[in-house]
């Protein structure tokens, strides 16, 4: 009992000081005189996606790892670690592209609402939200 709740609190200072570390490296409101809505965007769904994986992985590890019944296909657990890695990436890699900055700012603005919907939409389907 009390390692379960140490567990709890430890995984979620664990998460809180990643959310932390990834807003002081973002740094989502720092603006961008020439890409002003499109950075902006960018930052803030990335910010937001990240909220939402950290809490998934949260309620995965402490409910739902326990669970047998659950699987997925090889396609969807693919478009899962596909949606893990990809926001994150594109956010390390962000300040390396100069040329199509707009463009690529736009596109994993989608690629980040759609990988938060994807995950919205795991949470929902089991039952995670307490």
């Amino acid at each position: 009992m009390l390692f379960n709740q140490l567990l709890h609190i430890v995984l979620f200072v664990v998460f809180l000081l990643t959310y932390i570390l990834a807003y002081n490296y973002v740094r989502p409101f720092l603006f961008n005189r020439k890409r002003l809505v499109s950075t902006l965007l960018f930052k803030v769904t990335y910010m937001v996606y990240l909220l939402i994986l950290l809490l998934f992985v949260y309620l995965f590890l402490l409910f739902g790892a326990n669970r047998v019944e659950y699987h997925i296909s090889d396609m969807m657990f693919f478009l899962a670690l596909l949606l893990l890695f990809l926001p994150n990436i594109a956010i390390l890699v962000r300040r390396g592209i100069k040329r199509y900055r707009i463009t690529y700012n736009y596109l994993f603005t989608f690629v980040n609402i759609l990988a938060t919907y994807f995950l919205l939409i795991k949470l929902m389907e089991n039952n995670w939200f307490i």
